[in-house]
Order: structure tokens, then sequence, then C-alpha cells
């Protein structure tokens, strides 16, 4: 587990400061940030003068049998992420608790029933997203709360939306094949889940941003309105080096006494 401490973000330097987004600045960091390349002007704030992003909110729960050291991801058969390996999850409804769209999602997707206090929170990764013309979609700001679920009732088996898959948490996780950022996260998420570190809040900001694939700061696939790009840059007669990037991102542990709010 990372094991360097780091005192509140809401003191030390202006420069340390600026490096943590806005919505985790109230936030007792318990360890420096395992992933971390911000945007060279500082984490915005909020939207500019006369933009709009829709924000969204979305849970996304990873299963794991803590005796096995192993994780349940879900090979989506379609919609966002069609092809790619993921926790289970999806839309928060008007008038629904996060942890009942946990619950709902995970079962819906899986077969799974979490058993009680077999599930609980672990976590926020706010992910912003440029408009997309190609998709006819506005700028978004998307909330994704993860969730560990550690008990349940039943067998998983495939649905309609989802083909569930056992991998070992230690080697083999199939993250070539899942969303770019999951790169990074993974690993430490489900490593804190596995050792029943429930005090260890994971907090995340990342943004995507249209950029030539070659300007990119990291060489992960970019994305292609709902899923990843799959063809090669030369192979795209459209947009032959142009794709939507993971441009900046930040990926700490916090304390779970605190909340998210908004």
């Amino acid at each position: 587990m990372i094991d360097s401490p780091i005192v509140d973000s809401s003191s030390g330097s202006r420069s340390a400061l600026d490096e943590v987004p806005h919505e985790f600045r109230g936030y007792q960091l318990r360890h420096k940030p395992f992933a971390s390349h911000p945007p060279a002007s500082g984490w915005k704030e909020g939207d500019e003068p006369g933009t709009f992003r829709l924000k969204q909110d979305y849970t996304l729960i990873f299963v794991v049998d803590r005796q096995k050291g192993k994780v349940l991801l879900g090979y989506k058969r379609r919609g966002m992420g069609v092809d790619l390996y993921n926790g289970f999850g999806g839309k928060v409804e008007d008038g629904e608790e996060i942890h009942q769209c946990a619950a709902r999602e995970l079962e819906e997707e899986s077969g799974l029933r979490p058993k009680p206090g077999g599930l609980y929170y672990k976590g926020c990764l706010i992910s912003a997203r440029p408009q997309s013309a190609k998709l006819n979609s506005p700028a978004c700001i998307i909330k994704i709360h993860f969730f560990a679920c550690v008990a349940w009732f039943g067998l998983p088996i495939p649905t309609e939306e989802m083909i569930p898959e056992w991998f070992d948490i230690s080697e083999g996780l199939p993250v070539h094949q899942m969303w770019p950022e999951a790169s990074f996260y993974l690993l430490p998420v489900l490593q804190s889940i596995q050792d029943d570190q429930r005090e260890d809040l994971f907090l995340s900001r990342i943004d995507y941003e249209y950029m030539r694939l070659s300007d990119a700061p990291t060489s992960l696939p970019a994305l292609d309105g709902s899923t990843v790009r799959r063809s090669r840059p030369w192979q795209d007669e459209e947009e032959p080096d142009f794709g939507e990037c993971l441009s900046s991102w930040w990926m700490c542990f916090a304390s779970s006494r605190g909340q998210i709010s908004g």
C-alpha cells in the first residue's frame, strides 16, 4: 500500500495546492498522489463564461473475492465502452441514492446481490469530456462513484449488458482492453479492497481533450466516441492524427471519514 503521508491539502505551498483538483482541496490527503499529470495552467474551478457542461452521476462496482485474490470484471456487449472490460454500474436515476443504484446495477449486469455490509463506498472519479460534434453530444462532467462488493448472494451470469469474467488481481488484469485511465488506478484500488483498507477513499480527476495523437501526454489509446479507438491513426481517413485523448489526471487516496458533496 502507498505509505507517503502528506499534510492537509488546504495547507502547504501554492504550487502544491494547484496540483490538487478543486473538488478535493478540502480533504485530508493521507498519501501522495500515486498518479498525477495536472494541466499546465492548473485545474479549472468551473465552466468558462458562456459555456455549459452536462453533469451526470454514475456508479462503478468492483466485485472482489478477497480469499482468492480475484476481481470480477464485465465484458461490455453494448452501449458506452462496448468491447471493453470494466466494473459493473451505470447511471444514477432520478430520486435514486447512489448505494441503491450500485446494488441495482450490479444485479442487473451480473446477477449478484450484495449481502448486508458487503457493498461499501470506495471513492469518486470525476471525468471531464469535451464536446463531440461526431456524436452530437455536449461537453460533460461525469462523476463516477466507486463501490467495492466483497460479499454477495448468487453466481455471476451473462446478461444482455455484460459477460462476467474473473481475473487474478496480482497478474493478468486486462488493462489493455479497458478505459485508458484504468491503467493508472485499477491495481491500486483493487489492492486497497483486497487488503480491506476501507478507510482509503479513492479520489480522482481526469480530463480528456481533442488533440493530435502525436501530442498526447501518454501512449494510451484515444477515444472514438463512446469507446476506445481501435484503428491506427493512418487508417482513419477523416482525422488521420486527431483524437480524444487523456490529457490530465490526478489520483490519490484520502480518508473515508470525509464525503464528496455536490
